[in-house]
């Protein structure tokens, strides 16, 4: 299906762009919280994630991102494999599912992350190693159906006895690889089609502005408040995704 552009969602599209990644730039992560939601507005979700997927791809490229050799690869190990089952599950779910019980399934994720995030204390209980596949697999699942597969590894990581730096490096190392999964499930399952690979085209300088920017301002604001702004921000667009699903 093709899908028309109009200037005003153009214009629109852009700004929210631009804004998503210069968080991206000062955090390395959260632009697909800002951009899938805010685009699935103008545009249907099997639209919004294939694109929203190779913006990610860039910018992570363009931060110079790798797979850090201070990655615990015991870790990545138990977790990528299930995250490959999960993001094929999740395109599949994603083209299957009628349109208001993928909105309503996205609204209520958003909503659960936002609390989470805000509720969320350094520390607490240790969980297994039994839970990384679950994690995995959660993540590959989250990623393809709603652009969001991070917070599950954060989750579980967060709760593992790991130095700060192996867990940093683990943690970007395996959104890494499970933007790369995504983008490759995408391409297999036929949604890499031409309009979403124009509107790419469309809205990468867009995207690489909001990077630079968000690289100058990484040292005047820190994450804590941008974390606490980026909570608020996903409980409205959640409590909005729902509503509209339900209306």
């Amino acid at each position: 299906m093709h899908i028309p552009f109009e200037w005003h969602s153009l214009a629109v599209s852009a700004l929210v762009v631009a804004g998503a990644y210069i968080v991206f730039g000062i955090t390395a992560f959260g632009a697909a919280l800002i951009t899938v939601p805010v685009l699935s507005y103008f545009y249907p979700l099997d639209f919004v994630l294939p694109m929203c997927v190779l913006l990610d791809v860039a910018a992570a490229l363009a931060m110079g991102a790798r797979f850090s050799r201070d990655a615990d690869l015991a870790e990545l190990k138990w977790m990528a494999p299930l995250c490959l089952v999960g993001a094929v599950l999740g395109v599949t779910l994603l083209v299957k599912l009628p349109r208001q019980a993928t909105l309503a399934a996205f609204g209520s994720f958003l909503l659960f992350y936002g609390v989470y995030t805000l509720r969320r204390k350094e520390g607490g209980r240790l969980v297994s190693r039994a839970w990384a596949p679950v994690a995995g697999f959660a993540g590959g699942l989250m990623g393809t159906m709603f652009g969001i597969g991070a917070p599950p590894y954060a989750m579980y990581l967060s709760h593992r006895k790991t130095e700060k730096l192996a867990l940093r490096a683990t943690l970007s190392s395996m959104v890494l690889l499970s933007t790369t999964i995504r983008a490759l499930v995408f391409t297999a399952g036929g949604l890499m089609l031409a309009d979403r690979l124009q509107m790419f085209a469309i809205l990468l300088p867009f995207a690489l502005v909001g990077l630079w920017l968000g690289n100058r301002l990484q040292g005047r604001i820190s994450r804590e408040q941008l974390g606490r702004f980026i909570s608020v921000l996903v409980l409205l667009i959640g409590a909005s995704v729902l509503i509209r699903a339900f209306a």
